[in-house]
């Protein structure tokens, strides 16, 4: 039965409202396509869509500014192109071992742009997948992370050289480990520290880093004149350099080439500079990822501003080292030649000192005041050479000592033909054992024996010894020698300590004046001070006093008198010889003094009596030296 009338007009209403519920479908479709391609367009990453047979439909307009291809070049194909040949199965490979549920991925890789530069990018991957779950079509979605990458690997690569340099003191350790950072961050063939000889005006190369080790070690043995390198422009403009295409033919590069043996495509060339000047180049050739840029210029110029003063200390420190390193060789020979001397001196003295016996007692039937004074002044000065050569003898503390071995082996391998001759010449038996006994005393060193000496009685023994010696000047001696525990040294450096401050103490102060010598405990040890109220020192002479063979008097107003006399002129070593046995018996020895005010130079001349003194108008006679000595218990 047909339908009615009613039903028809139902139905054509029906198809009204479907149809028009299909445009405004469509409409709404359109307008999202419309809508969603518009945010494909304008999305800032780069987008690429794949069908299901993996070729491409689309990608944006970001994806063009980013890679360089276009919609056009690859729609309807696989545009595989922007993908390295040695990555090309990384995505399907990723997608098959997937999970059937997963439908997205996400990770770091690298892709090439249309100018074959590679940059480090971000991939997220969104399939659509069939009823049978097999991947189908695909939207890929790129983050270009080169930059952030490149800005982590920097700032990881300054922190790290930041943290190292400190432990890098040697040159050649620290410029390798610049060199081969340097290599590895900007991804180059070689990195070099290209340092500056001014002196020679050459560029050599005190360590390389380069793939190749032969190669290295040919750069490290070659040097440049500052003219015959691209770098020698950097160091007189002051200005980096980048080469990406260098021509042929260019002289720079030719014969940088066949010194060292590989060709340059590209380099990246900075300053090293200091406070005030370029003492080098930081340089980057043969880079592996396409061309050098701006931002591989500013991460070099970085690195060189915070290694430039590195690298000039550890070279500072290279040549200070050098320099302490021959200074110790001198002073080693030093050493050598001044102990030989000092036994050297041994022998002429003892003869001279024998002769001297000898001619004294030939002398003796002449009337003394024709002959005592020049004996007594020649006996003053050889006694003299003998305080010399105690006084280096002690300094010098590796004593080998050859002489009495070899004159007592001398002897006694002749000991019947010397007793024979000296019999015949002088009727004298015994005289080879007497000999011997001067051998012995002239050149035997006695052993080094620790006692425990009590410091107070010790002193006082010696106060009493030189009393004779001092007996000529007006000196006022006080001591205060309190009694203590006691002190453990040998008791040859403490007598040489203590008479020798005593000493110095009565030649600083001139007649009239005062003396005080004290002892005392301190705390853990036992203090001895020598306190003179003299001349005192200038403040010059105050830092040099324990030099040794420094003499705190201007050289003309010097002179040689007999000891305790006023301005006697020493030999200049007491002091350092002191300052030896405090380092070498473990005590302490330290100087304060005040310049008296009425000579305060050093080429002042002191009247020499306090008497004389206060007769001349002007300052108070303020002058005084005190040296103390610490002695801890043991």
């Amino acid at each position: 039965m047909p339908p009615t009338y009613e039903e028809l007009n139902l139905r054509i209403k029906e198809l009204e409202t479907l149809t028009q519920r299909t445009k405004e479908a469509f409409q709404i479709t359109r307008t999202a396509r419309r809508n969603y391609k518009r945010f494909l367009r304008f999305l800032p990453y780069p987008i690429l869509v794949r069908d299901p047979v993996g070729l491409v439909t689309y990608l944006n307009p970001a994806f063009t500014e980013t890679f360089g291809w276009t919609l056009n070049e690859f729609k309807g194909k696989k545009g595989d192109e922007y993908v390295p040949k040695s990555l090309s199965d990384e995505l399907q490979n990723r997608i098959k071992h997937l999970p059937i549920k997963k439908n997205t991925l996400q990770f770091y890789t690298k892709r090439l742009t249309k100018e074959g530069k590679v940059l480090d990018v971000l991939l997220r991957v969104g399939i659509e997948r069939g009823k049978s779950s097999n991947p189908g079509g695909m939207i890929i979605v790129i983050r270009d992370v080169t930059m952030e990458k490149r800005s982590n690997r920097n700032r990881e690569t300054m922190t790290r050289i930041s943290q190292m340099l400190p432990q890098y003191p040697d040159l050649r350790k620290l410029l390798f480990f610049i060199n081969t950072e340097i290599k590895n961050l900007l991804e180059t063939e070689s990195a070099n520290a290209i340092l500056l000889d001014e002196s020679q005006k050459e560029f050599y190369f005190l360590s390389a880093a380069h793939d190749d080790p032969a190669t290295r070690e040919r750069i490290e043995n070659t040097r440049f004149s500052v003219d015959e390198l691209l770098s020698g422009q950097v160091v007189k403009t002051g200005k980096p350099v980048i080469v990406n295409n260098p021509s042929k033919g260019q002289n720079h590069y030719e014969t940088r080439d066949k010194k060292i043996g590989y060709t340059v495509r590209n380099v990246l060339l900075v300053p090293l500079r200091t406070k005030d000047r370029i003492i080098g180049i930081l340089a980057a050739d043969n880079k592996k990822t396409g061309d050098f840029d701006e931002t591989d210029l500013e991460t070099l110029n970085t690195i060189a501003a915070t290694v430039a003063l590195s690298i000039e200390n550890a070279r500072v420190s290279r040549e200070l080292r050098k320099a302490y390193e021959e200074v110790t060789s001198l002073n080693s020979a030093k050493d050598k030649m001044i102990s030989h001397l000092s036994h050297e001196l041994k022998t002429p003295v003892a003869i001279l000192l024998s002769s001297f016996k000898i001619l004294s007692k030939k002398m003796s039937e002449l009337p003394e005041e024709t002959w005592k004074p020049t004996m007594d002044r020649i006996r003053r000065n050889l006694d003299r050479i003998v305080g010399i050569e105690d006084e280096v003898f002690d300094i010098v503390e590796k004593k080998d000592v050859f002489h009495r071995q070899l004159f007592s082996l001398i002897l006694m391998q002749c000991k019947d033909e010397f007793e024979s001759l000296i019999a015949e010449e002088t009727g004298e038996k015994g005289v080879i054992e007497k000999v011997g006994q001067k051998i012995d005393e002239i050149f035997n060193m006695p052993d080094i024996v620790f006692e425990d000496i009590f410091l107070s009685q010790f002193v006082e023994k010696r106060i009493e010894a030189i009393k004779p010696d001092v007996a000529h000047r007006n000196i006022h001696l006080v001591s205060r020698l309190k009694a203590s525990s006691p002190i453990r040294i040998p008791a040859e450096p403490l007598r040489k300590t203590v008479d020798g401050l005593i000493r110095n103490a009565f030649e600083n102060t001139p007649d009239g004046g005062k003396i005080e010598v004290l002892v005392n405990q301190k705390g853990k040890g036992m203090q001895f001070i020598v306190k003179d109220h003299g001349i005192g020192l200038t403040e010059e002479a105050q830092k040099r006093i324990f030099e040794g063979y420094f003499s705190t008097r201007d050289i003309m107003n010097y002179s040689s008198k007999r000891p305790y006399d006023f301005n006697a002129g020493g030999k200049g070593a007491d002091l350092l010889r002191m300052k030896i046995f405090s380092e070498r018996f473990n005590f302490k020895i330290s100087l304060t003094s005040t310049r008296c005010k009425r000579i305060p130079e050093n080429d002042n001349i002191c009247p020499g009596s306090i008497n004389a003194c206060k007769e001349i108008s002007g300052s108070e006679c303020n002058g005084m030296t005190i040296v103390t000595c610490f002695f801890p218990f043991p």
